[in-house]
């Protein structure tokens, strides 16, 4: 019984190896041709292996006078860490509320705050654009940030989590003396731990990879994100392939590491919060 339960464990790990090599192959393809020169990228006689390691290339991209990816990595991390710590932030106190506090209403405005998903992003720019270039706001990192602090999908995940922890927690601090603040502080939000990890995940790569909104609002090459450098050397009086490679495996390398360090608490916290206990 255990040998065949062991061929059958290695039968599988093959399987999923395969498999997982068919996911890696365009993350491989991306490096190895950013460290080859635009002709052989799509040279007719391919492959995988560059016949000079053109290292110069991450050289070149860092260090473009015109678009500098150190420059854009400063935007985007910019962009990413305040989006993200004030959509957290934000989206844990709404959650709460939604779940925890009893108004009146409360049924009805979190149906409407859900319906708010359903609409897609690009139906708001018109207007977001006439805001933010009426307050002064156009060509301005603030422009890229502030849609990111009220995302209806944080919210509801965070609720659900919160509809699962018992509610005998806070009868008990009540008892105690404490009020919502209390409660929300110091016993429920650590709790949440999985929850606001997996949400930081999704929002930091939302952030990160965000590609329309800085293309529209951030014009002047200062203030060029990360995606706008990838796009930078795809324009027509550049087509440089090889360049465009290296900006992207630069641009991975952040999103790479938070998911190795996280990924527990994120497959963790995508599976609990939809339960209720």
């Amino acid at each position: 019984m255990k040998r065949h339960n062991m061929i059958g464990a290695v039968i599988k790990t093959f399987v999923l190896g395969i498999f997982s090599l068919l996911f890696l192959l365009p993350m491989i393809w991306m490096i190895t041709s950013a460290l080859k020169n635009t002709n052989e990228v799509f040279a007719v006689d391919w492959h995988w292996l560059p016949s000079v390691w053109r290292w110069d290339n991450f050289v070149t991209v860092w260090t473009d006078p015109e678009v500098s990816m150190l420059n854009a990595y400063g935007n985007t991390a910019f962009i990413t860490l305040i989006s993200t710590v004030c959509q957290l932030a934000i989206g844990s106190m709404a959650a709460y509320s939604f779940a925890k506090i009893k108004f009146k209403g409360k049924n009805v405005v979190f149906m409407m705050f859900l319906a708010t998903m359903m609409m897609p992003t690009e139906v708001t720019i018109v207007p977001r654009f006439i805001l933010f270039k009426t307050v002064g706001l156009y060509n301005n990192l603030w422009a890229v940030i502030l849609p990111h602090f009220f995302n209806a999908t944080s919210i509801f995940m965070l609720r659900q989590f919160y509809m699962g922890l018992p509610d005998d927690l806070m009868e008990a601090a009540k008892i105690d003396g404490a009020g919502h603040p209390t409660i929300f502080a110091r016993i429920l939000l650590p709790l949440t731990k999985p929850a606001l990890i997996s949400l930081m995940v999704l929002s930091f790569i939302s952030c990160w990879n965000e590609y329309m909104t800085p293309l529209i609002f951030l014009v002047k090459k200062n203030m060029y994100t990360i995606s706008q450098v990838i796009r930078w050397y795809m324009l027509d009086d550049l087509q440089r392939y090889d360049l465009n490679m290296a900006a992207a495996t630069s641009a991975i390398i952040p999103v790479v590491l938070l998911f190795i360090f996280c990924q527990r608490y994120f497959v963790e916290g995508i599976a609990t919060s939809g339960v209720k206990g």
